[in-house]
């Protein structure tokens, strides 16, 4: 009777211990939620500097400022010119004069030579630098561009609608538009071309959510790709240095992260802080393997030493522990809920750390799924995340987990060994196995990533 009487007790204890536990850890979780809700950033930047000619893409939030001395517009849907105090409007066969009146053009493509200041921010915008092109800019947005002259310039447009003065003249073809005595513009279309003889300082950083629907502008099916464009830079050839090493680049790299930009004449000199780089199919990271290639060496030591310690706890509890007393009885509720926060926490700041360097994560793809429905563009990234995610379980988390559990086996707390032992590796697995994400990516997805660019 006794003896029931105790393992009653016993077991309700046990249970209280483990809903406790698990309260606990709902709480840990959401702490760790709402302190890092954007993960803690382990994997770092890099100081990266480019200079070159070659083409060069950015998206992002994008500013630009400096003097330009020509705008060309591709597919104009509406261009507000107001404060001119003089227009004069030609078709070839006769010319109107205006005084002191707004114009608004819409349709087809203008060209504007004036000498005028832009000191314009764009919430979401991709920028390309073609110097065989008669802009250096090509800007794509949905967003309007805003930019004020000081003295004259003339607007050549085509196939336009031309309305001055709120109706006071519409007309509709070609014309040739000269505006006098300074005015302020605001112009949307579907590409916006800039020319720049002087300098002409851009920034790029990470924007609201990216709207991939401008990059139809391109004209080409491009393939869903794992990373974001919200703070992207895409560079071909020139000086490329990362970290102060000069790397060399023969194809088209990949970089996210923010920076900035000076254009000067036909060279694009950048200076940024890159999340993630892809040189020639290739990710950059400082980490080096060991001779057996697809381990880095600062963590080779974890399995030996794991192994050594369990063969040592094995042998000495057949030798002199037989009767040692089991101290954790009723607690292998607590040891699952402990290993099952250190799961959550983990997985739940590394699906962070991939985002913060690709601009996607699972998480994220599950959140968009649920709310506009599956797309595989989403899910791109699912890869990505879950290889580096398993090696490093591998090479990290499984090791520290022997040699925990081993060790608290030795004491009588071998299910709750188990537990903290788990949960210990796991949290390893994020705080010691994120600075090698770009390292085992590197040695299993950039092979397929190097064919499928044709690298």
């Amino acid at each position: 009777m006794d003896y029931e009487d105790d393992k009653g007790k016993r077991e309700f204890s046990g249970n209280t211990i483990t809903i406790v536990s698990g309260v606990i850890a709902l709480i840990i979780i959401s702490a760790v939620v709402s302190a890092y809700p954007n993960g803690m950033g382990v994997s770092g930047t890099h100081d990266v500097v480019y200079n070159g000619s070659e083409d060069i893409v950015m998206s992002g939030k994008i500013g630009i400022k400096g003097s330009i001395d020509g705008i060309a517009a591709s597919n104009v849907s509406g261009g507000l010119f107001s404060g001119a105090g003089k227009i004069v409007v030609s078709d070839g066969s006769s010319v109107k004069t205006f005084f002191n009146e707004n114009i608004i053009i819409s349709g087809g493509n203008s060209e504007l030579n004036l000498t005028a200041y832009i000191d314009e921010e764009f919430g979401c915008a991709v920028v390309l630098f073609n110097t065989s092109n008669e802009t250096s800019l090509g800007i794509i947005t949905r967003e309007a561009m805003n930019f004020s002259c000081t003295g004259d310039a003339v607007l050549v447009v085509k196939n336009s609608n031309v309305s001055v003065g709120n109706g006071t003249w519409d007309g509709s073809g070609d014309f040739v538009v000269t505006l006098k005595g300074g005015f302020h513009a605001s112009m949307n279309a579907k590409i916006l071309g800039i020319s720049a003889d002087g300098a002409l300082n851009l920034s790029v950083e990470k924007g609201r959510a990216f709207d991939d629907k401008i990059l139809d502008a391109f004209d080409i099916g491009l393939p869903p790709l794992p990373f974001d464009f919200n703070g992207f830079f895409a560079v071909s050839k020139g000086g490329l240095s990362v970290d102060g090493n000069p790397v060399t680049i023969k194809n088209f790299s990949f970089l996210r992260g923010a920076g900035t930009a000076a254009v000067s004449g036909n060279n694009m000199h950048i200076e940024m802080k890159a999340t993630l780089i892809i040189i020639d199919g290739d990710f950059y990271s400082t980490e080096r393997g060991t001779i057996l290639w697809f381990i880095p060496d600062r963590i080779i030591g974890f399995w030996p030493i794991a192994i050594a310690i369990w063969v040592v706890a094995y042998l000495v509890k057949k030798r002199y522990m037989s009767k040692v007393e089991d101290y954790d009885k009723g607690l292998s509720g607590t040891s699952m809920v402990i290993h099952a926060l250190g799961l959550v926490i983990s997985f739940y700041l590394w699906d962070q750390e991939i985002r913060y360097m690709f601009g996607g994560s699972i998480l994220s793809a599950v959140a968009e799924s649920l709310k506009d429905g599956f797309s595989l563009g989403q899910w791109v990234v699912a890869p990505f995340e879950i290889v580096p995610f398993l090696a490093v379980m591998v090479f990290i988390a499984l090791p520290v987990s022997i040699i925990l559990s081993s060790i608290f086996g030795l004491i009588g707390f071998e299910r709750l060994g188990k537990g903290v032992g788990k949960a210990t590796g796991l949290l390893l697995l994020f705080f010691a196995g994120a600075v090698y994400i770009s390292f085992f990516l590197n040695i299993t997805l950039s092979p397929l990533i190097k064919g499928f660019m044709g690298f």
